[in-house]
């Protein structure tokens, strides 16, 4: 079987949709990045490609972001990451609750900005497929919570390319002063983010843990997003 690369994803995106202008075809990337990559954790996390995302068909926000980043980007669109303080309480219910407890208040989320018919847009509304958002909002409701399941404040899953769309960040975490790079790789070299635990990043952690049990711990970190995403 052939890997997918960037430019077979945009092949068969555009022989699909069959888009009639630039706002359908950025459209047609979100969702297919929506669709086609699950939401979840990956022994990889942030050290990730595009490529190794698309292989793997499951990553984390920011892993999400930077694949369709490198979509927009290879199909001619002006796209990078913007990085903004995403409350920790966010994943109530998505992680293990000693996990959330040691994490950091605010946490290193990437937002995809794209330029198109001369304005600019961020979003992060591809994170979960439309059953695993159905699902999680489900749970979220019943909670009774603001923000939980991996879902923020007034989350959605469906952008038109006409105005801002999120599924964890909200609005007002847009700052002028947001971090921006072209890549997850740039940042994570930059040393912007604070994706750590007990002060130490992620990617550390992995490091320092034996292939069998990182993949253990992965399952069962994947676990807690309930069966839509398993």
């Amino acid at each position: 079987m052939k890997a997918e690369t960037i430019g077979n994803v945009l092949e068969t995106v555009r022989r699909q949709s069959l888009p009639a202008d630039d706002r359908e075809y950025v459209v047609a990337l979100h969702d297919y990045v929506r669709d086609r990559v699950r939401f979840g954790f990956t022994t990889g996390f942030e050290g990730v490609t595009p490529e190794q995302t698309l292989a793997m068909a499951r990553g984390h926000c920011n892993a999400q972001a930077d694949l369709l980043c490198a979509l927009l980007r290879g199909a001619g669109f002006d796209a990078g990451l913007r990085f903004v303080a995403l409350d920790k309480r966010i994943l109530r219910h998505a992680v293990p609750a000693p996990v959330l407890l040691c994490l950091p208040s605010r946490l290193f989320h990437a937002v995809t900005r794209v330029q198109l018919d001369g304005r600019c847009f961020h979003i992060d509304s591809y994170i979960f497929d439309r059953p695993g958002f159905r699902q999680q909002q489900r749970r979220l409701r019943a909670s009774g919570l603001e923000r939980g399941y991996g879902l923020g404040r007034g989350a959605g899953c469906e952008w038109a390319g006409r105005s801002d769309a999120f599924s964890q960040a909200e609005p007002g975490d847009l700052r002028a002063d947001n971090p921006q790079f072209p890549t997850l790789a740039a940042a994570v070299a930059s040393r912007a983010g604070n994706n750590t635990l007990l002060g130490i990043h992620f990617n550390q952690w992995l490091g320092c843990v034996p292939g069998p049990l990182r993949r253990a711990s992965e399952r069962y970190l994947n676990s807690r997003l309930g069966p839509a995403m398993t």
